[in-house]
């Protein structure tokens, strides 16, 4: 099972995010405070979480392991991310904004529709912030 993790600050400023990648527990990826330029904190989310699918997509297909054969765990402390990405709210593409964050959860859904299954699990603040101390 593989576990990622990402985590986001601000709204409409000098915007990072953390992710963690895990495999069966064990870490395999660890990358903290990304920076992404200027965006909203769901931007930042959203930029996380892909750059943590792409990293991790990336090392199972360098070690010849086939991605329909994980289960991948998406653990998260936003509940837009898990709810977009669950389809549990929509997203309009009315503002340039919303077309921003409608393209990232296709590009995060599209990922993780490679693998055999995935679930997304919201988890609490705290949890991150003792994870990656921000």
């Amino acid at each position: 099972m593989a576990v990622v993790s990402a985590i986001p600050v601000r709204n409409m400023a000098p915007s990072y995010g953390s992710f963690q990648v895990k495999l069966d527990g064990k870490e395999i990826i660890k990358r903290s405070r990304v920076n992404f330029g200027f965006g909203t904190n769901n931007e930042a989310e959203f930029n996380a979480l892909k750059l943590a699918l792409d990293e991790s997509a990336g090392w199972f297909r360098e070690k010849d392991i086939e991605l329909k054969s994980l289960s991948l765990v998406v653990e998260t402390d936003s509940t837009i991310v898990r709810n977009r990405l669950v389809v549990k709210n929509i997203i309009f593409k009315k503002y340039p904004s919303s077309q921003r964050m409608f393209a990232l959860a296709t590009e995060c859904l599209g990922i993780m529709n490679q693998f055999g299954k995935f679930a997304v699990i919201w988890k609490g603040r705290s949890n991150n912030v003792e994870r990656f101390g921000h």
